[in-house]
């Protein structure tokens, strides 16, 4: 029974104020309190707004299909929405600056408004969410082979003979370079044998006689795209010609960023890439072959995972002030999903996350209507690992493939210097050019001898410690400094001073060395030094420093053009690769891993904060591997158009190998590190069986992630969060081959766990699905860990594999139940995962503590901390030692048609300071605010009068504010608990409550605290009406 029905029989109104509560709770109406910080209610700020009627993908696109904007239907259905959008604009009242219109992924807007407004559109019936914007940060040569794109017997490149042609990938991210070579439309035109060896560039010969055939017009290789929707937008430094055949869309969506803060002066506001990152996205998953060079020097030919896909680039991510790396709003990339769904993207590659632990984000619920619209999207896991639980917004949605980061075979190659005495240090060193000195390439080569540097003070500029050799201070040894190159330990100081000083005392560069860790990139002011400088690792520095101690000279060169080739070991998950759980509990992530470290492809030369001028670039991160992943999708579509985004994700998934180790060492990695493990991509062309989702079963997805409970998404994985004792999931599979096929299902159980699968045998016709059972048993072992094992349905030509995650709980139980009457009896089943001792420890039954007041209406629907002007504020002291509190207003409990929000402070002991706990705001007056174990002092509790109807000398409310709370040791004598004294794993017991002597008219609160012997491990709720 729900809680509003069980007020609904109790007769509140006949209580008198501040009856019953005893001393946990008391009103102190003549305490003051002062709020900590500010509160802002006149400034304006960007929301995101979301409607409930479904939007174009929502209500017309299937997951088989893709959607065609130009049908009149759907025109028809995009006009209507923007129309009720307008209308509600309308609503909010005046001053409201829209910024977007989102009509195909989600419907709804963005627009700046005040929070009055954006509450009074929280308060709408046509109003689904509303979301304040928020910034997101951003999350090759050997991979193609790696991953076995090439081989000989299956490949999808070599043997299938698939490229992606006729596939369109979007690229969310930072912006596109459109000369970049692996973005053109065209190749070389052909020459003859002689001209195309290195004879025709090295020799005045052959650059005279073939010279005609480099300056001949290139061969047209893409042909103009079919039912494309897209656009070639213009602006800074970007022409509508800038697109061609292999770019053929460029948009940018900047409002959202304009709305929130300033932009980089080196930013370009156009679909150009200012940050580099767009453009090497773009080419992992989809540029074309050509040959790449840093610093002047050739490595080899690149090219991406799809080379005759086609790219659609939307600019959605802006470099800020001072940052090195760009950043997203989510207004601004809702904007650019909406845009890609409607221009007909098949693929999205979608490179940005954050670490926000729920999946009900803008961007969440916009790709999870680009999958029900048939668009496939890789989404990074992000590069917030190695810890568990890094998983956030949007790697954590059910609808997108999440993906992890590893290594692959190969070579890389990164910055060096060569050290050229003493002769045992012979040899080339990773190191990395500052960004703010001038150009190693206009002074190199450098040639001279390294000097660590003597400032003769050890108490830096701030007053703190610091060392003679970090050149905080001008430096005392510039006789040794003139002419040489200065060695330099970092910190202490800005990077600008340090260089400063150097060049002050002669030497012709700097080095600067790490003191933990590898060389980075110096950022500082431009224009106050003439040297260039470099940094370099801790190792190496310390075999530099040993060479000093030693009395050796050191000798090395500067040069822009040396690099240090290494081997690259595959199969490890890379350290920052974000970890799961992920926010949904039932949902495993990541799904998979792909290489992601060192990963050469393009760049940009107009890059604001790196070496400029240079086309490629090594990159590492979730952001590289998610590409892969994309590129990887275009090839399945271009081979099976008409699998849904969740057949291609299943075949991914399931398909994938397991043999990756973990980033800490030689241990083999787990579902959290790689979900269902490295993608293959040529056996995911014949998968077999896939688990599909129905366009019905997308929506059900949607109010699945709104009520955070997934457990019944058809999904390649199994998870149970709470196991104590048995638990069934439901899976359903398609056959996905040309003929009929037969599998037994082969289990790897978790540890400690027995799992059954039933059927635990299929035979499936060509597209004919089946569903089965997967049924964990808890069976012994440490509890709150998780475990891993596996299912794989096995047939002569396929192992079809998913995952299995557990987490085996002491104790699972309800979380509240509610009855009535003043004596009475209820019983509910507890699952238990440990054996021992248990004991069920009643707390109260609390009376509330029930306080009448009246609140006048506010006409600007805006709330601040206050007590006047339409907020009414209540002061309750809370003693030591409670459990749990929890505060309501009830529409039965105002004297009319009133719309009435809580907002809760926590004051501390005496009042000074209070900070915001949080707050209710539902649409009409039925508020609650719950706080587990309180702490003690002053809470402010606010009731905020949005809209009210007419009272005897205008508008305002009378309500009656009701308020628990109970201790951690707290039997009131009204309430009695048993169950089983003894318990065993994976067992149920039931729990039986009675209570007796309440009086009538009024709530109780209490709970049922669940202990084993290592404490209290879960809590019930028992509310009770009488």
């Amino acid at each position: 029974m729900s809680f509003l029905r069980i007020l609904s029989l109790c007769i509140l109104t006949t209580l008198a104020a501040g009856a019953y509560a005893g001393p946990a709770l008391r009103e102190l109406p003549d305490m003051p309190v002062s709020l900590a910080g500010t509160e802002d209610p006149s400034g304006t700020r960007v929301y995101i707004v979301q409607l409930r009627s479904p939007s174009v993908a929502e209500r017309q696109a299937t997951p088989h299909v893709k959607l065609d904007k130009n049908l009149p239907e759907t025109v028809a259905y995009a006009a209507q929405l923007g129309d009720e959008q307008e209308r509600v604009i309308a609503r909010a009242g005046t001053g409201v600056q829209r910024i977007y219109s989102y009509r195909y992924g989600l419907n709804g807007f963005a627009a700046r408004m005040t929070p009055a407004q954006a509450q009074k559109l929280r308060h709408l019936p046509e109003v689904r969410e509303v979301w304040e914007d928020e910034v997101r940060p951003l999350a090759t040569r050997h991979s193609p082979l790696f991953l076995g794109l090439f081989d000989g017997e299956k490949g999808l490149r070599s043997v299938e003979g698939l490229d992606g042609d006729g596939i369109v990938i979007g690229i969310i991210d930072s912006g596109i370079t459109p000369e970049h070579p692996g973005l053109r439309d065209t190749r070389e035109a052909d020459r003859p044998r002689t001209c195309r060896g290195s004879w025709a560039e090295t020799t005045m010969l052959g650059r005279w006689l073939c010279g005609r055939y480099r300056r001949a017009p290139g061969v047209l290789v893409f042909e103009e795209p079919e039912n494309w929707n897209g656009a070639c937008e213009t602006g800074e430094r970007f022409a509508s010609d800038d697109c061609n055949n292999k770019l053929i869309g460029a948009r940018w969506f900047i409002d959202g960023a304009l709305a929130t803060g300033p932009i980089d002066e080196g930013e370009i506001r156009s679909p150009r890439d200012a940050d580099g990152h767009g453009t090497h996205t773009a080419t992992t998953a989809a540029g074309n072959r050509t040959r790449a060079a840093i610093f002047g020097t050739t490595i080899g030919d690149i090219e991406g995972i799809a080379p005759k896909a086609r790219i659609a680039a939307y600019k959605a991510c802006w470099l800020r002030p001072g940052d090195t790396r760009a950043s997203c709003n989510t207004s601004d990339l809702a904007n650019a999903i909406d845009a890609a769904v409607a221009d007909g993207v098949d693929v999205i590659s979608y490179s940005v996350g954050s670490s926000l632990t729920r999946t009900t984000a803008p961007d969440d619920l916009a790709l999870l209507a680009a999958a029900r619209a048939g668009v496939v999207t890789a989404v990074a896991a992000g590069n917030e690992g190695p810890n568990t639980g890094t998983i956030g917004s949007p790697a954590g949605s059910p609808a997108v493939i999440t993906v992890a980061a590893s290594t692959r075979d190969g070579e890389s190659n990164q910055e060096a210097l060569e050290i050229t005495a003493p002769p045992d240090l012979a040899g080339r060193y990773a190191a990395r050019e500052a960004h703010f000195t001038p150009p190693l390439e206009d002074a190199d080569p450098i040639d001279a001898q390294l000097v660590l540097v003597d400032d003769d003070d050890v108490t830096l500029p701030s007053g703190d410690t610091g060392t003679v050799n970090d050149a905080c201070q001008p430096l005392v040894n510039d006789d040794e400094l003139n002419g040489v190159i200065a060695f330099i330990q970092r910190g202490g100081c800005n990077f600008e001073d340090k260089i400063m000083h150097a060049a002050d005392a002669g030497a012709v560069a700097a080095l600067v060395y790490n003191i933990a860790g590898d060389p980075i990139v110096m950022y500082g002011e431009s224009e106050l030094s003439d040297i260039p400088a470099l940094m370099i690792g801790q190792a190496d520095a310390n075999l530099i420093l040993a060479e000093f101690d030693a009395g050796n000279d050191v000798e090395l060169i500067l040069e822009k053009g040396f690099l240090l080739t290494t081997s690259d070991t595959g199969n490890r998950m890379a350290r920052f690769s974000a970890r799961g759980p992920a926010p949904l509990p039932e949902v495993l992530k990541p799904d998979v891993t792909a290489p992601g470290v060192n990963i050469l492809a393009g760049f940009s030369p107009d890059t604001a904060y790196a070496t400029p001028g240079e086309n490629f670039a090594y990159l590492s991160g979730t952001s590289m591997s998610t590409p892969h992943v994309a590129g990887v999708a275009a090839l399945l579509k271009q081979a099976h158009p008409e699998w849904s985004p969740a057949a291609i994700k299943s075949a991914l998934m399931t398909t994938a190998r397991q043999d990756v180790t973990d980033s800490a060492g030689p241990a083999n990695a787990h579902a959290f590190d790689f979900g269902a493990g490295h993608i293959v991509p040529n056996d995911a062309m014949a998968p077999g069986l896939v688990y599909d989702i129905t366009a019905a079963e997308y929506d059900e997805m949607e109010e699945a992630v709104l009520a955070a409970d997934a457990s019944a998404v058809n999904l390649p994985s199994v998870t149970m969060p709470r196991l104590a004792n048995s638990h069934t999931l439901t899976r359903r599979v398609t056959n996905v081959g040309d003929e009929a096929g037969a599998w037994t299902v082969e289990i790897e159980a978790p540890p400690q766990t027995s799992v059954a699968v039933v059927p635990d045998s299929i035979a499936l016709a060509p597209g004919e699905s089946t569903s089965f059972d997967v049924t964990v048993n808890y069976l012994s072992g440490v509890l709150d860990l998780w475990r891993f094992g596996s299912i794989t349905w096995r047939s002569d030509d396929h192992a079809v594999y998913s995952p299995v995650a557990v987490q085996p709980t002491s104790i699972n139980a309800p979380e509240e139940i509610t009855s009535f009457g003043g004596t009475g009896s209820e019983s509910f089943e507890v699952e238990f995962g440990y054996s021992g001792a248990y004991a069920p420890q009643v707390h109260g039954l609390a009376l509330p503590l029930i306080l009448d007041g009246f609140v006048d209406n506010d006409p600007t629907k805006t709330f601040t901390f206050r007590e006047t002007d339409g907020v009414t504020r209540h002061v309750i002291s809370v003693t030591a030692g409670q459990l749990y509190a929890r505060f309501a207003l009830f529409d039965l409990l105002t004297d009319g048609d009133d719309d009435l929000d809580l907002y809760v402070y926590y004051c501390g002991l005496d009042g000074a300071s209070c900070t915001r706990l949080g707050e209710s705001g539902e649409p009409t007056s039925e508020e609650r605010f719950d706080v587990f174990r309180p702490a003690e002092g002053l809470y402010a509790v606010h009731v905020h009068g949005f809209e009210t109807d007419e009272v005897e000398g205008g508008p305002g409310a009378n309500y009656r504010l009701l308020a628990w709370s109970f201790g951690e040791i707290d039997d009131r004598g009204n309430m009695s608990a048993n169950g089983p004294a003894f318990v065993s794993a994976g067992t149920t017991g039931t729990v039986t409550v009675d209570w007796q002597g309440l009086v009538s008219n009024t709530i109780y609160l209490g709970g049922i605290s669940h202990n084993t012997p290592q404490g209290l491990s879960a809590l019930t709720l028992v509310t009770i009406g009488n």
